[in-house]
């Protein structure tokens, strides 16, 4: 009887071991509530296409098995959804990540040294150097002619700091003077540049692939190191041109809030793995937006937009973008 007893209280503490074990598996599920996805800009934006896409992508995947929730969060170039991911606990909250967002952070004091959990690069973007198609500048070549005969005569649009530094690369590049006016958004370049009130601007090709399609708008120089797929396959990059010290790419990535566990980290850098795999991340953002395949894992990426940053910042501040 007594052995039956010491059976029996054995049997019931195994039960109870594995009854234990089952309900920690079940709590260690990833993840158990919403995830917030920001994006650090306003809906209908590069930033929001993007987010809404990789979502489109997780769920027609079934690559994560819970609710993703998309929150704008718009302002001062991205800072306002930095700082909002910032106060953010935990491993519930991504956000997307271009480098000119990653730059105004940098250069904000109350975010700049915040170690976010950088989660995966996902592609990089390009950027063109544009002039209105019925204008008197048919080539990179009549701009720089025309500005040397009359400097600071040529305005540039811009839209953020990095679209400045492009800028300052011409100007130290090939010795000429284009001035520079800001705008809001690329879509606000594109206004004053049709109508005649600035003569180029910088446009990340997805800005204005529809202009250059519809012949409205040419592009005299590509900043990446080789061409780019139509229709911008005929501008020349600006290597090509003797200026091989004129090139910029813009890194498009995710990164989570500044206490996401290293378990969380990798879930997210393999998920997006698994997106940027799919057909339609190629089709429908790759190929449509004219941007280069990039993918890099937490591991690899964390170290690379730590060091690009700071490089971009460093180069902003020597020029007087920052105090």
């Amino acid at each position: 009887m007594r052995k039956a007893g010491i059976m029996i209280i054995a049997m019931a503490l195994i039960a109870s071991n594995v009854f234990a074990a089952g309900q920690g598996e079940k709590k260690a599920k990833y993840p158990e509530k919403p995830v917030e996805f920001v994006v650090p800009a306003s809906p209908g934006g590069g930033s929001d296409i993007l987010a809404r896409l990789i979502l489109d992508i997780i769920q027609k995947n079934n690559l994560v098995d819970g609710n993703i929730v998309v929150v704008n969060k718009g302002g001062g170039g991205g800072t306002v959804g930095m700082a909002y991911l910032a106060s953010q606990p935990g491993d519930y909250s991504i956000m997307t990540m271009n480098a000119a967002q990653a730059l105004a952070g940098r250069a904000t004091p109350a975010l700049g040294k915040t170690e976010f959990s950088y989660l995966a690069n996902l592609a990089m973007d390009n950027v063109l150097f544009v002039a209105k198609a019925d204008g008197p500048y048919k080539t990179f070549k009549d701009a720089v002619d025309a500005i040397k005969q009359n400097p600071e005569s040529i305005s540039v649009g811009v839209a953020d700091n990095l679209d400045q530094l492009c800028v300052i690369q011409i100007n130290e590049g090939v010795g000429t003077k284009f001035n520079t006016v800001y705008f809001d958004s690329a879509g606000e370049i594109a206004t004053a540049l049709l109508g005649g009130h600035i003569q180029l601007g910088i446009f990340n090709p997805n800005e204005c692939i529809g202009q250059v399609q519809a012949g409205t708008m040419v592009a005299l120089g590509a900043f990446s190191n080789e061409r780019l797929d139509p229709p911008f396959q005929a501008v020349p990059t600006f290597a090509e041109m003797g200026y091989p010290g004129i090139e910029f790419q813009m890194f498009r990535s995710i990164m989570g809030s500044p206490k996401m566990s290293p378990e969380v980290q990798k879930y997210w850098s393999d998920v997006m793995k698994k997106v940027v795999a799919t057909d339609q991340w190629k089709t429908s953002y790759i190929k449509k937006n004219g941007l280069e395949e990039k993918f890099m894992p937490v591991e690899e990426y964390g170290p690379y937009h730590m060091k690009t940053t700071e490089r971009l910042y460093t180069m902003g501040k020597n020029i007087g973008l920052f105090k």
